[in-house]
C-alpha cells in the first residue's frame, strides 16, 4: 500500500479553504484532475489528465475539520483524507493524506 501527506499553510481563511477544497464541481486547484461529474451529494466521478475516471465517495464531511472520501478506479482503490486547522495567525493548515492499493501487484512496486 502507497500512503502519501502532504502538509501546507495557506494565509486564506479557513472558511475560503473548506470550501474551494470540498467544492466537487470545480477541481481547478487539483494537478490530478481535469473534470468532475457529481452524481449525488456524496459521490461523483474525477477525470485524469490520462483519461482514468475514478469513483470517489465522500465519507466524512465536518465544516472546516475533517474531509474524507473512497477512491475505485481500473488502478487501485483507496482512500483520502483532509484536516483542516486555523493557524495562529488566522490562516489556514492542511494536511492531506492519500492511501493506494493498486489492483496489479506489479503496479504496487512501480509506484514507489
Amino acid at each position: 500500500m502507497l500512503k502519501s501527506t502532504t502538509v501546507a499553510i495557506y494565509t486564506s481563511d479557513i472558511r475560503k479553504v473548506w470550501h474551494t477544497v470540498t467544492d466537487n464541481t470545480n477541481c481547478m486547484w487539483r494537478s490530478d484532475l481535469v473534470r468532475t461529474d457529481v452524481l449525488s451529494d456524496v459521490s461523483f466521478f474525477g477525470h485524469s489528465p490520462n483519461g482514468l475516471r475514478s469513483t470517489y465517495r465522500i465519507t466524512c464531511k465536518i465544516p472546516y475539520e475533517k474531509y474524507a472520501y473512497s477512491i475505485d478506479n481500473n488502478s487501485f482503490t483507496g482512500s483520502w483524507i483532509g484536516l483542516f486547522f486555523v493557524t495562529e495567525s488566522g490562516g489556514t493548515r492542511i494536511e492531506f493524506t492519500e492511501t493506494r492499493k493498486f489492483k496489479n501487484p506489479l503496479m504496487e512496486i512501480i509506484s514507489y
